[in-house]
């Protein structure tokens, strides 16, 4: 676990999600969660050992499959955009193929496992206050349509989940590219000046990466306004995936059949949703 502010850390999960803490006094953040049952164990054990914590949070920073699956383990009152509901509830307990390619590793799934509603559920912003720590909940809908970001204002630090990944492409089944990039946009103004931005599958990101993140988010989307003003078939909005597989240099042999299998399912998702009634 890394301390990147007070009371604020930051932990790869064994899906390799950054998930975070955030410790007060009084209570307790988390910010997505470990997978395992056991690591969800670990969580709960340092709410019950400590007496003080009465207050306990999980925020859910969007639907992907392997979010959604890390929310199980802990007492936690979970929080959501209201957007979450129905995916955490209706989705069907099998893994996507890009979770299949997460879980390729000694660490796998249990049996069991189920989706938990939320408890608390918000549509634009909600303020979480434990002790004298404020978190803003708000929603970003260009990453994933129930997407969240977690600002902590007086400690200069934000979550934006999926909004940024560094050398590897996006999660686009459930994306506005168009918004996607207001958001980053939104990310270098004078709001977030000197914040520490904590991406879900990247860690800390800086400014570049950010700006380098707007670029390959444009491209998506002019190349999609191609197909779509084509009236392109599924096939070929599939062939551009190796094109944007050429721009990521640091691909090995893992990463291609995983970022291929995110790419394709993404697209796939996207272009159903988007232009299937188009076609």
């Amino acid at each position: 676990m890394k301390e990147i502010a007070t009371d604020i850390s930051i932990e790869q999960n064994s899906l390799g999600l950054y998930t975070g803490i955030i410790q007060s006094e009084m209570g307790m953040v988390l910010i997505d969660s470990p997978l395992r049952p056991v690591d969800g164990g670990f969580w709960k054990g340092r709410v019950d050992q400590d007496e003080s914590c009465h207050i306990c949070y999980m925020i859910v920073l969007d639907t992907n499959y392997d979010r959604l699956l890390s929310i199980k383990g802990t007492e936690c009152a979970i929080v959501a955009h209201s957007g979450a509901i129905t995916p955490i509830r209706s989705r069907p307990p099998r893994v996507s193929e890009d979770a299949q390619q997460h879980l390729e590793n000694p660490e796998t799934i249990t049996g069991g496992t189920r989706m938990l509603p939320p408890e608390i559920v918000f549509d634009t912003e909600l303020s979480l206050h434990v002790d004298d720590l404020q978190v803003d909940l708000e929603h970003h809908a260009g990453s994933n349509h129930a997407g969240v970001w977690v600002v902590v204002p007086e400690r200069k630090v934000v979550f934006v989940g999926d909004a940024v990944v560094v050398e590897q492409p996006p999660f686009l089944a459930y994306a506005n590219l168009e918004t996607w990039e207001a958001d980053l946009e939104f990310l270098l103004s004078e709001k977030f000046k000197d914040y520490m931005v904590v991406s879900s599958r990247s860690g800390v990101v800086d400014r570049d990466q950010i700006k380098a993140m707007i670029r390959q988010i444009a491209n998506f989307r002019s190349t999609f306004e191609v197909l779509k003003e084509r009236n392109a078939l599924l096939e070929e909005w599939h062939s551009t995936i190796p094109q944007f597989l050429a721009r990521f240099s640091q691909l090995d042999l893992f990463n291609s059949d995983l970022f291929y299998n995110r790419l394709h399912w993404g697209i796939t998702t996207y272009y159903e949703l988007n232009c299937r009634e188009k076609g």
